[in-house]
This record gives C-alpha cells, structure tokens and sequence, in this order.
C-alpha cells in the first residue's frame, strides 16, 4: 500500500509515520510536508533508516501547492491521511488568513486529486475543538453541531464540513477523526507541556492563562496514531469517529504535576491574562470508535512523566526546531507580541 501522509515533520504526523513503520510492513509513506515552523526535517531524520529509505520518501512542498498535491496522487496513491495544519489557536488570532488557506483551501486540493485520481481513501485529521466548548458530564458525539470559539477551530471544522460535502460530488471515500489533546515526544515547544517544561527547566516562571482552571482531555500521541490507523483501515465511508481519553485535568493542576516531575518550585506558577476565545473545556464521547476495537493503551501519569522527562534529556532537538522557528521573521514577530506581556 502507499500513503500520502501530509504534515509528517510536525508533531503528530512524525509520531504516526514511525507507527506505522514499526506496526505495519506493507505501507509505503510519501511523506509531504512545507517545513514550516513547527515542522522541522530532524523529526524525519531520526527516523529507523532515515529520512530516505526502502518505505519512506519525503517530499519538501505543501498540500496549498495544487499541481504538485495533483503529481503526488497521479503517482499511484491508494490512501491519503492528512495531518498538514496550522494548530495554534494562539497564532490564529494573529493571522486567521494563513489558517484558511492551509486548513481550508490545502484540504480542498486534496479532495479534489483524490476524486480525479481514484484514490482510495482520504483520512482528515481534525479536532474536538469544532464542537465547541463541553463538559465531561455531557460530551458531545459525532453528530453534535458544530459551534467552533476561535479561529483555528473555526478552520477545521470548514475543512470538515468540505471533506462531508465532497462524499456527495464525484468518487470518494473519506472519513474524518477528531481527536482530544495530544501530547507526547516531538511536540513543537510552543504547545503547553513542552513549553511549560522548557521555561521550569530554565527557572523562568509558567504563564497560566486566567486561573488555570481551563481544562483539556489529555490524550497520547501513540494513542491517536492507533485511532487514526484503525479508522483509516475499517472506519465506514463518509463517516466521522471522536477520538478521547478521559484525562480531563485543569491547566492549573497539570502544571503542578509537571513541575513536581521536574523537582522545580511551585512557585514558578504565575496567573497572566487569558486569551480571547480560550474556550473553558472541551469533551466528546467516543464510543463509535470503540466499537471499531480501539480504546486507549496508555497510562496518563506514565506518559506524562515519560514525555516531560523526554523534553528534559532532548535539549539538542529543542534547541534545533526553536532555532530554525525564530530564524522566520513572522515567528519572531509572533513570539514578541504574544508573549511581550506574559513574562
């Protein structure tokens, strides 16, 4: 089988190209991914066998790129798992343009080779966020009504209601994965765990939005790069699966948990202004793709550990994607304005 796998330099889409890798030995990866900022060629380089070899092949370019998505799919693809986004919400309140046309029009290139070269199936990775904000008490299944708070969410949800839309025109077989939090090794340092560790480690005080009593379901990379096979390979056509783990934890407490790992002083907490558009919580019930025969494998406290302690003894792969980051201008720009007044 080859697989176009978009958004593999990022976080997720590394995790899931040494999943499959190490779990399957039929699959062929194209790996495409634009390099930019929270992308970086090292998450790929440390791949067993490198960056090239017999059943990976990485394409620098981006899914916004028409004729070239278009050369990849005329290539002989049997799938497509889209992973390439821009996920921060904090960024999108900066430039809710650049989410459109990456989230949004880069999906829509996606669809549109996946029709006109018959590929067999199109996975579109998205979030919990698209529902907007929920209880744990009351969480919300596949067919809850879309109500996105910010403009990142906002961008995902229009690129699933395209990939919806799409089933109806022309030849295609899609489905769609919406996952909680995740969190895990190789996670660009802008994200809460790796930047809260990264600043304990330096002694520099943890910035919490409001009160920190905003909370998330946190769940581990391994986990979702699981859902995410498992539904590429016996989800049903058009159909949407909610991927959770039920690791629901305020902002506040997870950074104490972080802190104590790390043996730093509690005192390193500070409240700072919260953000426009910082939805309180969110939860979705994901019983349908439990019924598939996926459920989460992992140990909360285990990974959280193992993933705080994996940021502390990489310093030279941190140094290396925050390096190549601030070497943009725009995300220098970024960093100045946003975290100015957050010190």
């Amino acid at each position: 089988m080859r697989l176009l796998v978009t958004g593999t330099a990022g976080f997720i889409g590394s995790n899931l190209v040494r999943h499959l890798l190490s779990t399957t030995s039929d699959v062929h990866i194209i790996s495409l991914d634009s390099l930019t900022y929270a992308g970086n060629r090292v998450n790929l380089e440390t791949l067993p066998g490198g960056i090239e070899s017999d059943r990976h092949h990485f394409v620098h370019g981006s899914i916004c790129d028409a004729p070239l998505v278009d050369d990849l799919a005329a290539s002989g693809i049997d799938g497509i798992i889209n992973l390439a986004a821009h996920t921060h919400v904090d960024r999108a309140s900066y430039n809710p343009e650049v989410f459109i046309r990456n989230n949004v029009e880069g999906v829509l290139n996606l669809l549109r080779s996946a029709v006109k070269h018959k590929v067999g199936r199109l996975l579109q990775v998205s979030t919990d966020e698209v529902y907007g904000a929920a209880r744990p008490e009351n969480p919300c299944d596949e067919n809850a009504p879309l109500r996105p708070g910010n403009y990142y969410a906002a961008s995902k949800a229009a690129a699933d209601l395209y990939v919806s839309a799409a089933l109806n025109f022309g030849d295609l077989d899609a489905v769609i994965v919406r996952g909680t939090n995740n969190f895990g090794p190789r996670q660009f340092p802008e994200k809460l765990i790796p930047f809260f560790t990264r600043r304990v480690l330096s002694g520099r005080t943890v910035p919490l939005y409001g009160d920190g009593r905003q909370m998330r379901d946190w769940l581990y990379v391994e986990d979702f790069c699981r859902a995410i096979w498992l539904t590429f390979t016996n989800g049903r056509r058009g159909e949407i699966y909610n991927v959770g783990a039920g690791n629901h934890i305020s902002n506040h407490d997870l950074t104490l948990k972080l802190i104590a790992i790390l043996g730093a002083d509690p005192g390193l907490t500070k409240q700072v202004a919260d953000r426009p558009g910082h939805d309180f919580c969110y939860a979705v019930n994901w019983e349908k793709i439990r019924q598939l025969g996926w459920q989460p494998q992992t140990n909360f406290e285990a990974d959280l550990a193992a993933t705080v302690t994996w940021y502390r003894d990489h310093p030279d792969w941190v140094t290396a994607v925050m390096d190549s980051a601030s070497s943009g201008a725009e995300n220098q720009t970024f960093f100045e304005n946003h975290y100015r007044d957050r010190e």
